[in-house]
């Protein structure tokens, strides 16, 4: 999915994390995603309509969108699969790839949109619940003579949290959610007194809201034991949909 795509549907979703989702209007959806062109973003959310990820209501001349439960799935699945399962069954799972050819490219990038991630040559690993799905796919392609899927409870001589570490660069994101933290508290402390400054181009909540999305794209979703001990990604999300509510209310 194209990154405009995903961001659009971001920004609808977020509006009311656990409850019905409101209509927005074309102001709401350029300004989360102001980088790019406005047209460029029309054309994408009349795509988004007509694949049904997106409603549209029409009103006074004036059209509204809002996300559909099909657009949630959209993005869903576009997002990393760890962050959709529930507690880890302290299982990974291994792809080993015999030589495919022409065909490994595509499926390195099936690979890495089920969340496994390459630790040697050839061999791809997993900690999401994802046997299935990943068998799916090498039937669908007659790869199932070329690679294998293998189940286990651990890996000879390694530590599940620092195999995480080091796979998934854990300590790298962790430091940008430190940053992210950082700019958040600063805003939410200074925006609760004067909602103006949330519009601030450089430290307003666009720049948090950008910083947040790329965060939620780059976040593998691990399970807490794969995580380190001072993790504060839910710290994150916290505070960013406090300046989520803190938005409505200066009506950004």
């Amino acid at each position: 999915m194209k990154l405009l795509k995903k961001k659009l549907l971001f920004s609808l979703l977020i509006d009311q994390p656990g409850q019905e989702f409101e209509y927005h209007d074309y102001h709401y959806l350029y300004y989360r995603t102001s980088e790019f062109n406005p047209g460029s973003a029309r054309d994408a959310v009349n795509e988004l309509v007509t694949e049904a990820a997106i409603d549209r209501l029409s009103r006074n001349r004036r059209a509204f969108f809002r996300l559909t439960s099909a657009g949630r799935e959209i993005l869903l699945k576009n997002l990393h699969p760890e962050a959709r399962q529930g507690q880890w069954d302290r299982r990974w799972r291994i792809v080993i790839v015999n030589k495919i050819g022409v065909a490994l490219r595509p499926f390195q990038r099936e690979l890495d949109r089920l969340g496994y991630r390459r630790l040697s040559r050839g061999v791809y690993l997993s900690a999401a619940n994802v046997s299935v799905q990943t068998r799916e796919i090498l039937m669908k392609n007659h790869w199932l003579n070329q690679a294998a899927v293998i189940e286990s409870r651990g890996l000879v001589g390694s530590d599940d949290q620092i195999l995480a570490r080091n796979l998934w660069q854990l300590e790298k994101l962790g430091e940008e959610y430190d940053q992210f933290i950082t700019l958040a508290q600063r805003l939410l402390s200074s925006g609760r007194r004067n909602l103006v400054l949330l519009q601030q181009a450089k430290f307003g909540f666009k720049a948090v809201f950008d910083a947040y999305f790329k965060l939620v794209c780059l976040d593998p979703g691990l399970p807490k034991p794969l995580l380190p001990p001072n993790w504060r990604g839910e710290e994150a999300k916290s505070l960013f949909f406090r300046l989520v509510d803190l938005a409505k209310t200066a009506k950004i």
